[in-house]
């Protein structure tokens, strides 16, 4: 099946522009000879194309075009199925659209068009050429430094995940840049038989949680656990018991972040969004996990208003280098701005992802980028250094 592929680009410093001129000669003769056709636009620092062939075709192109060296910040924009070719005639043609008025360049791309219809830009596609020639969204192009550019420093927090404990993990939610520990998440061991004791097993396992917060966190610190919507509908006193599972264990409500993950099913919104306000009353923060992976993250928002949104690694992983991930990420970031929502990327693997999500706006992370156990089970957590810092002092 024929898909259309398009990516953006940033031009490595010191390639001249005769490299670009060499470099499409031979691509076009390649891509031809692979059944792969497009155009290519540049504007002195970016580059935009736009491929179009068999699948298997494209996607062999592109793999080739990913690992060259005279770009870099390759994002993938599109990938879809189409049911014709827009551009035929050539299989890398590049336009200079510095050399262009803006009406003309966009006119331009459209003469180039080889449909049976005339070319308009109320296709999908070519919706991406006006944008980029237009640079409306220049401002959320990152130009993300090379990995290479960053060093790693590891840190012993001195907590042991003890294989004894009702504990089975203990995650930190860090500002790298900062190098500052937000809070440390908690997650207990819940064991049930049945269905019915599920919610039950998930309340009663917060006490041993906190009772183990209790022995070493700070009072600046703060801790988070997960609990299920339904044990605020189905436990009768839930909330009550929370907090008597904080006084006893030397804690303070403000120093707990109860997270509700957006899979999870409620059954009587209005019985929650009631425990919740007992929540906050009491002075514990609301958080709302896996946001992006359910179907009630608005819905969530709109009732109870969280303090802040963990997104689920689904949409982080190689943010960096999707297109359609970064307008989604970007679109929440900028709801929760509006809504003075907290948002912490989790799952962070790659230092890409960091920085990417980093320049977006991001300053709250949770991964294995940032924290893990050593072979003597210490939890330990991974700070980033730029180089040039290193170099310079």
């Amino acid at each position: 099946m024929l898909i259309t592929l398009i990516y953006r680009s940033h031009i490595r410093p010191g390639t001249s522009y005769q490299t670009i001129v060499d470099m499409v000669k031979s691509a076009n003769d390649r891509n031809m000879q692979m059944g792969v056709t497009g155009v290519l636009l540049f504007n002195g620092i970016h580059f935009f194309q736009l491929l179009e062939g068999r699948e298997e075709s494209v996607k062999e192109v592109f793999d080739s075009i990913s690992c060259d060296k005279r770009h870099f910040n390759i994002v993938e924009l599109l990938c879809d199925f189409a049911p014709f070719r827009r551009f035929g005639n050539a299989g890398m043609e590049l336009i200079d659209i510095r050399l262009h008025a803006q009406d003309d360049c966009l006119a331009s791309v459209l003469e180039r068009g080889t449909t049976k219809h005339k070319l308009m830009y109320n296709d999908r596609a070519l919706r991406f050429f006006r944008t980029f020639i237009e640079s409306t969204e220049t401002e959320n192009y990152y130009e993300l430094p090379d990995k290479s550019e960053w060093y790693f420093t590891s840190e012993t927090i001195g907590l042991k995940s003890l294989t004894d404990s009702s504990l089975i993990e203990i995650k930190p939610v860090v500002d790298p840049l900062a190098q500052h520990v937000h809070s440390f998440e908690l997650i207990p061991n819940v064991q049930s038989q049945n269905s019915e004791e599920l919610f039950l097993a998930d309340i009663t396992s917060k006490r041993d949680a906190f009772f183990f917060a209790g022995k070493f966190i700070l009072a600046e610190q703060r801790i988070s656990v997960s609990l299920q919507p339904m044990t605020l509908i189905e436990v009768p006193g839930s909330v009550e018991t929370l907090l008597d599972y904080i006084q006893s264990s030397n804690l303070i409500p403000e120093q707990l972040i109860i997270q509700f993950s957006e899979r999870a099913i409620i059954s009587d919104m209005n019985k929650f969004t009631l425990s919740v306000r007992k929540l906050k009353s009491a002075g514990i923060s609301v958080a709302i996990s896996d946001f992006g992976a359910g179907y009630s993250g608005l819905s969530l928002l709109a009732n109870f208003q969280p303090e802040k949104v963990k997104i689920h690694h689904d949409l982080i992983r190689n943010i960096h280098k999707d297109g359609s991930r970064q307008a989604i990420v970007q679109s929440i970031i900028h709801c929760c701005e509006k809504l003075e929502i907290r948002v912490c990327a989790t799952g962070i693997e790659q230092p890409e992802e960091w920085m990417w999500l980093e320049s977006a706006g991001i300053s709250c992370f949770q991964g294995s980028l940032f924290s893990g156990y050593d072979e003597n089970n210490q939890l330990h957590i991974t700070w980033p250094n730029l180089i040039s810092d290193n170099h310079d002092n």
